[in-house]
């Protein structure tokens, strides 16, 4: 039930923020070059990280790795642990991030 309540709030959310994607959509945020509109819809990037966790959080992020826009997800593991995940905002391919381990010792949540 709280599993459902979450994903229906972050799926509301990219809904709300549907405007913002396009624009997103459209240019990168230094102005140079065009962003690659995301063919993943934010329910798609939960689906693909659900198995795995809780989801805590979800954004739509151009990291400027040059692969274009990525889902970046936090999860809550059922041991309590938090792990970020990327979601490639092309093909759906999900990819738990381990460059930052995510033991909530080092967080600055105001």
């Amino acid at each position: 039930m709280k599993r459902n309540l979450i994903i229906a709030t972050v799926a509301a959310a990219a809904l709300l923020t549907g405007g913002t994607a396009a624009a997103f959509a459209t240019t990168s945020e230094d102005g140079d070059a065009p962003v690659k509109a995301p063919k993943v819809t934010a329910q798609q990037a939960l689906d693909a990280v659900a198995p795995h966790g809780t989801v805590l959080s979800l954004d739509l992020d151009d990291d400027g790795a040059g692969s274009g826009p990525a889902w970046d997800v936090e999860l809550l593991t059922k041991d309590g642990k938090t792990q970020d995940w990327t979601v490639d905002a092309q093909t759906a391919k999900a990819k738990q991030d381990t460059s930052d381990a995510s033991d909530d010792s080092g967080r600055d949540d105001d």
